[in-house]
């Protein structure tokens, strides 16, 4: 897995790009996270883990003049292969669960709508904060004794008509939710 895709219909990317062109990207903070590894025996070979990612967006309450999305992210990794649908059951060998609020100051001639919002946070938003994720989770992964792993590419794209709208993220293995 190399690449996952946020796919949007014409209209709401449209949308997006009217906020995007009216807003500048002011801060992103960390305002969550949770980590969890099983630990193995170093007697035994390591488990092949196979790995998925979740994320969703939602509006926060934010000063005026200022748009602030949290985007929150998981990177699930379960075992792999014999005795691995007893391990799916249970609790997943690895999680990164984490949280981020991405403030945009916004043009003062700009007047943002609520489709706006929605369009802007359900792509723009996370494409925008995906990198502080990436590099989150590598260096905990690290930290935590766990091989580094990279992210895969994040990419927007418009929605070919008659196509499912998150259907290329879900064969990617991510999920996305709306808020």
């Amino acid at each position: 897995m190399n690449t996952i895709s946020i796919t949007q219909r014409a209209e709401q990317t449209k949308l997006a790009m009217e906020v995007h062109q009216h807003a500048t990207i002011a801060r992103v903070r960390m305002t969550r996270a949770k980590l969890t590894a099983e630990l193995e025996d170093e007697a035994g070979p390591e488990p092949a883990v196979g790995v998925r990612f979740q994320f969703r967006s939602k509006p926060l309450p934010a000063p005026e003049g200022t748009l602030r999305i949290e985007v929150s992210f998981q990177m699930i990794g379960v075992a792999e292969g014999e005795g691995a649908e007893e391990e799916r059951k249970a609790d997943p060998a690895v999680l990164v669960d984490c949280a981020f609020a991405a403030d945009y100051e916004l043009a003062a001639d700009f007047a943002i709508r609520p489709e706006h919002v929605k369009a802007f946070k359900d792509g723009n938003a996370i494409f925008n904060v995906w990198p502080y994720f990436r590099e989150f989770l590598q260096s905990s992964l690290q930290r935590m004794g766990l091989p580094p792993l990279t992210a895969p590419f994040l990419r927007l794209e418009v929605k070919r008509e008659g196509g499912p709208v998150k259907e290329r993220a879900r064969k990617a293995g991510a999920s996305v939710s709306p808020d």
